[in-house]
């Protein structure tokens, strides 16, 4: 079979077995026909062709067009044209008739079978050929504005409905005049003007329920038109649409920390990890939602911050301080208008990690400006309070830091006497003290290496 597209973009000629004298290249086609083949018949001996013409839209009446032309394209020929009469299995008298002319064409033609016969000197022949108006029927389920009724969906499912019917085209065998349907079926499929929403199913079944719950395709978090498309076996196509306000919502949210290199800059991390004191930006990506609450928290924490927030708008972020080192795993549910919830994550849990306190002192130094091992620096993580104090081997102080209920920070000891970058500490060994506590509770103090001894030492002398 072959397309209307490849039909149209033809001179549509077919050639036939003539009648009384033997085979002649008379042909006959159409213009504006969708689709063209050939059918058989039960009992006649021949093939004829038949034209299908497709409707503009359902229930529009369409009517056929047929041309006839003789096998030289010159003038000189008579045209006879006339309808079969199923009720007598014969042809009806001519409806039209033409003389001396190079072809003839009829238009305005109802279904049913036309024979035109075709004379001139040396020709007496007949030509026969179907017409069909294909008017296949498609349809979905909708109010009287377009949009899916509103018993169709639920905050648990989405509910489409549409029926999908081929058109029945009946020819008769012109040997005995016994009713013989034309071959013809339906594929279907269902989109929507979302481009990224994927239907599960959309080929398979008619009436579609996409549930809210996966691995099912779950009913879209926005305005919604979806489209019933049908294509019959001559790959005409039919097809209806409607319109879903969406009632469900969808909880979704994106996790950033500070980037530490670039202070004041945020970074996206899927599963943030730091030293306490952690801060955690919650950036809300849920789609058609009114009221979300946040559960940040889900074990001991500390400070004044609640773990449970409620916002009210997508725009709003949500900013939480983690201080105790632990994992967490923070979840967020999100309310729609009508009412509908959902949650996230639904499956793998973001995990943000406090680390835990740790603190370690190095035994030597170079301050001697070469950008290398220049401080006395200590490795620490999730500290809460730190105190460093540094003498000399007589016991004199020579440097001491204090920071407290905030976010360790420390640039080390330079080497100089009180750290002010004027008065050289003369090489030698010196004597710390360290007093901190982790955020985790844990203290250092009072046991090595916390209390121990530092080698300043400058190459240049």
């Amino acid at each position: 079979m072959r397309s209307a597209e490849v039909f149209i973009s033809r001179i549509f000629l077919i050639c036939f077995l003539a009648v009384n004298f033997g085979v002649s290249n008379a042909q006959i086609s159409s213009p504006t026909a969708n689709f063209y083949d050939t059918l058989e018949y039960p009992v006649f001996p021949v093939e004829d062709p038949y034209f299908i013409f497709h409707t503009a839209s359902p229930g529009t009446p369409v009517q056929g067009s047929l041309l006839a032309t003789p096998p030289y394209g010159t003038a000189g020929f008579d045209f006879s044209w006339s309808m079969y009469n199923p009720s007598t299995n014969t042809f009806d008298p001519p409806f039209h008739s033409e003389s001396g002319v190079a072809t003839s064409r009829v238009d305005d033609l109802d279904p049913g079978c036309y024979q035109v016969h075709i004379t001139a000197l040396d020709l007496d022949t007949n030509l026969r050929a179907w017409v069909f108006s294909n008017d296949s029927y498609v349809e979905v389920e909708k109010d009287g504005n377009g949009k899916i009724k509103p018993y169709k969906y639920t905050c648990d499912y989405l509910w489409l409905n549409g029926i999908a019917e081929a058109d029945i085209h009946t020819y008769y065998d012109l040997a005995n005049g016994n009713p013989v349907n034309l071959p013809n079926g339906m594929t279907f499929e269902w989109t929507s003007d979302d481009a990224e929403y994927e239907i599960l199913g959309a080929k398979r079944f008619l009436n579609l329920i996409i549930y809210n719950n996966p691995p099912y395709s779950q009913p879209p978090t926005k305005d919604t038109r979806f489209t019933l498309t049908a294509v019959d076996s001559f790959g005409l196509s039919r097809a209806d649409e409607v319109l879903y306000e969406s009632v469900h919502v969808k909880a979704e949210f994106a996790t950033y920390i500070e980037d530490m290199q670039n202070p004041g800059n945020w970074i996206e991390e899927v599963n943030p990890s730091g030293e306490a004191p952690l801060e955690v930006r919650f950036i809300n990506l849920s789609e058609n939602g009114v009221e979300f609450q946040w559960t940040l928290v889900d074990s001991a924490k500390t400070g004044e911050e609640d773990s449970e927030v409620i916002t009210e708008s997508i725009d709003d972020s949500v900013v939480y301080t983690y201080y105790i080192p632990d994992h967490y795993y923070p979840t967020m549910t999100a309310f729609s208008e009508a009412g509908c919830v959902d949650s996230f994550p639904s499956g793998t849990r973001v995990d943000i990690q406090v680390e835990p306190s740790e603190l370690d002192a190095p035994n030597v130094f170079t301050p001697n400006g070469d950008g290398v091992n220049d401080f006395f620096l200590v490795n620490a993580k999730s500290l809460k309070s730190f105190k460093i104090t540094i003498f000399s081997r007589s016991g004199r102080k020579i440097y001491e830091f204090v920071q407290t209920e905030e976010k360790f920070e420390w640039d080390g000891w330079d080497g100089t006497i009180d750290g002010k970058g004027e008065n050289y500490a003369q090489p030698g060994v010196y004597y710390y003290v360290i007093e901190a506590v982790g955020w985790d509770a844990e203290r250092y103090r009072g046991h090595p290496p916390y209390k121990g001894f530092v080698y300043l030492y400058r190459e240049s002398e």
